[in-house]
Order: structure tokens, then C-alpha cells, then sequence
């Protein structure tokens, strides 16, 4: 089973949820390195503000509009929108767009797949799970 984010993030493979969920700051360090690398945090940023247990409040997220509205309508992710999809969701795709177009600058082929099982196909992720509320059977 996996566990997708609001956004359509796939967490299972997420590098900063599986370090938090091992408990290993050491790899904290490592995301930490990679997320400033993306661009994503600045260098004075602690990995130990990095824990993320997945979707909650209290997580700095990238997208906390669309969460946001996720949690209004009590729902776990977009894909189970019936307004799915909104200018909320296709912002959101836009910005993977971009993050994407800079993860192929600065990231090596490992670190492209991880991103891109965690983050960089949420759009896929979403839609399968519409398509499945929508078209059962």
C-alpha cells in the first residue's frame, strides 16, 4: 500500500518521509543536501527540520493551498476531488514541470528516479486515482 500526499506525492518513496520514518538524521543530512542542491532550502536550513511524518498542518508543504482545501473537504488527496482537476491542482502540476526541468540539471540518475517515483508524477498518480472513483470495476 502506498501512501500518496495530498498533492499526489507518492511519500512511500520519498527520501525525507522513509528518513524520518528510520529515525536516521544521517539521512536527513543527505535530503538536506539534495533538497538545497534542487533549490528547494537554503544552506543555514537544519535537516532536522526536514521530519515529515507525510500530509499534516504541520508540515511545511509546497503546496499548502491545495492541502488546504484537501483538509476543508476531508479528503486525503486531490484525486478524490469532484472537482478534480482545479487551477489549484493544475498549478501544481505546472511547478513539477519546472522542479523537473531543474532536478535534470542537478541531480544524478539515482537521485532523478527517486524524485521521480516521489514527487515528479503525481499528475499520473492523481488521475489513476480519480479514474478508479469514477470508473469503478
Amino acid at each position: 500500500m502506498y501512501k500518496i500526499g495530498v498533492c499526489g506525492d507518492n511519500c512511500s518513496y520519498c527520501p525525507r518521509y522513509l528518513a524520518t520514518l528510520s529515525g536516521n538524521i544521517e539521512e536527513l543530512e543527505k535530503v538536506k543536501e539534495l533538497w538545497v542542491r534542487l533549490g528547494w532550502r537554503d544552506e543555514s536550513f537544519s535537516a532536522d527540520k526536514l521530519v515529515c511524518y507525510g500530509c499534516s498542518p504541520e508540515v511545511k508543504c509546497a503546496y499548502p493551498e491545495l492541502r488546504n482545501c484537501a483538509y476543508e473537504k476531508k479528503i486525503p488527496n486531490c484525486g478524490l476531488c469532484d472537482n478534480y482537476p482545479c487551477d489549484l491542482v493544475n498549478a501544481a502540476y505546472e511547478r513539477t514541470k519546472r522542479l523537473t526541468a531543474n532536478a535534470r540539471r542537478v541531480c544524478n540518475r539515482e537521485e532523478m528516479d527517486i524524485l521521480n517515483k516521489a514527487f515528479l508524477h503525481k499528475k499520473g498518480t492523481l488521475e489513476k486515482i480519480y479514474n478508479r472513483i469514477k470508473n469503478p470495476g
